[in-house]
């Protein structure tokens, strides 16, 4: 289908002469429902690209674009591309300093928000502030295409999520978006009388590709749902007639509270084993019990919804062992910002526990010496934005060298295992992945948990168990107590010796990416500090 497409923009130019009447992007009913249909959409981002170059914006500057997810969202960032401009999506609510640091880095010319919540730093970082309500009101003739854009310039400046302090921007083509695209729509397709439901914030490239991009390539709906809240995205499912919705695992778990807590049994915070015990209930069921409860699900989330996509971490595969007899299908998947960014995807209820699917067709996919995963494909990146050798070495030998640890079954699925930058090495020598400890230290007296290194004295890894207590009233004394058993219980090479509390929540990306290497860091200077 993008083979058909030269520009991003050509998206949003095919939907409006194939389904000019149809509903492209809009809000769920309960928030009003405001929208556009593919015609409609095509008029108002050719007007606002015509306001963006009336701002004085030329070809190839770089536009800074703070909204959250939403029809004007969508508007604003074909308008940029469609103007010959390149776009940089930022989150929403990104700090003055970071916005500050993210416009000197990328050269940003202009910043595309709400009037309302526009960043004061805005003015400090030399942008001109353009408000979205002015680009969807303009009225300007609509102006000729910019002269020279083609596939290989640059579309879009991605800055990554990863564990660093400091994010990079991946510099990404109108090409290597449309060829991830392209390769996505051969495995997965939806239709026109298709509608997803998108949660996740539209700045990552997973729900710019999969949530808006790939809908739009097959005439679907996308609903925009607001704030991410459990039983409004549940209400949205039904009255909007949702297929298919896009989600990460935080949100997924949040929603099997919602769906299905009559389930488990017992009182108490609900934690992995009332996962588990739910799914032994649903697989003991009767045909007759198993469609009774199907249907009250039904009820629930409507008759059209069949698939969660779930990405920015792994998937718990009891939770794919609980929907898929629900009638509810769970897409997994592994992708980075580098691979425009989606590198293997797969139904879970189709892979093997702990699998993220399959590379996608044209994508290449190596393991080498070191358990890295290598990527190779026309999606891959052209680089990082201003930071040639730091491009030039993650693109080392013709393969994006991607961090991250894995390895390939005979059968081609791939499983993720760790990152490389948060390999342990201890006093002892032995190399260990926090994600290979962290199942041995669960406990319903831990809302949250993780395993990150600090640095010893003799600068080895220390494995240090990191929690955050379920409940604000236990002391210090019945967390140990749980540590001290928990790391009983754990083999010996997995045997953490130090405990550190904390009171607010890990820090996590917006896709729910927990970022350990940030956390150890900022745990190492608190340390430093006290010494």
């Amino acid at each position: 289908m993008s083979a058909a497409f030269e520009l991003l923009d050509d998206i949003v130019r095919s939907g409006a002469q194939r389904f000019p009447d149809r509903p492209a992007v809009l809000r769920t009913t309960s928030a009003g429902g405001y929208g556009f249909r593919y015609v409609e959409l095509d008029s108002v981002v050719e007007s606002a690209a015509a306001a963006l170059r009336a701002e004085g914006l030329r070809p190839g500057e770089r536009v800074m674009l703070s909204l959250a997810g939403s029809p004007e969202w969508v508007v604003a960032f074909f308008a940029i591309l469609r103007a010959g401009l390149i776009a940089v999506p930022i989150l929403a609510d990104t700090p003055g300093t970071a916005l500050d640091s993210m416009a000197a880095l990328t050269g940003a010319r202009a910043l595309v928000a709400r009037k309302r919540t526009t960043p004061q730093s805005a003015t400090r970082a030399g942008l001109c502030e353009i408000a979205i309500d002015r680009l969807l009101g303009a009225t300007h003739a609509p102006g000729n295409a910019p002269v020279g854009c083609s596939g290989a310039a640059t579309a879009l400046l991605a800055f990554t999520s990863g564990s660093t302090a400091r994010p990079r921007a991946v510099e990404l083509t109108h090409a290597s978006l449309l060829a991830n695209l392209d390769a996505l729509l051969r495995v997965r397709r939806v239709g026109p009388e298709d509608a997803l439901l998108s949660m996740l914030p539209p700045a990552h490239l997973f729900e710019l590709m999969a949530g808006l991009l790939a809908p739009l390539a097959c005439g679907a709906r996308v609903v925009y749902a607001g704030p991410p809240l459990p039983n409004r995205l549940i209400d949205a499912l039904g009255r909007d007639r949702i297929t298919h919705a896009l989600t990460v695992p935080a949100l997924l778990h949040a929603l099997y509270e919602e769906v299905l807590e009559g389930m488990a049994d017992g009182s108490g915070p609900r934690q992995r084993a009332d996962l588990a015990q739910s799914v032994r209930r649903i697989e003991s069921l009767r045909a007759d019990e198993l469609d009774e409860l199907r249907a009250e699900v039904r009820e629930l989330v409507g008759q059209t919804f069949r698939v969660l996509c779930v990405g920015g971490a792994a998937v718990d595969p009891l939770m794919a062992r609980l929907l898929t007899p629900l009638g509810i299908g769970v897409e997994v998947g592994y992708g980075l910002s580098e691979a425009s960014p989606i590198v293997s995807l797969g139904l879970a209820s189709e892979c093997p526990p702990g699998s993220v699917g399959r590379p996608l067709p044209g994508v290449e996919v190596r393991i080498d010496e070191r358990a890295e995963i290598h990527v190779r494909g026309a999606n891959v990146m052209r680089g990082y934005w201003g930071d040639p050798a730091t491009g030039a070495e993650a693109l080392a030998g013709g393969w994006l060298h991607t961090g991250d640890l894995g390895r390939l079954d005979d059968d081609g699925f791939l499983f993720v295992t760790g990152r490389l930058k948060e390999v342990m090495v201890t006093a002892a020598g032995e190399t260990l992945h926090p994600e290979e400890l962290e199942p041995y230290y669960a406990s319903p007296l831990f809302a949250e948990h993780c395993v990150v290194p600090l640095k010893g004295n003799q600068g080895n890894d220390v494995p240090t168990l990191v929690i955050v207590p379920a409940r604000k009233e236990l002391t210090s004394q019945e967390l140990q107590d749980a540590f001290v058993r928990l790391r009983a219980s754990a083999p010996a090479r997995c045997r953490v010796t130090s405990l550190v509390r904390l009171a607010a929540p890990l820090p996590r990306t917006a896709l729910g990416k927990l970022r350990r290497r940030v956390l150890a860091e900022e745990l190492s200077a608190e340390k430093e500090a006290q010494a």
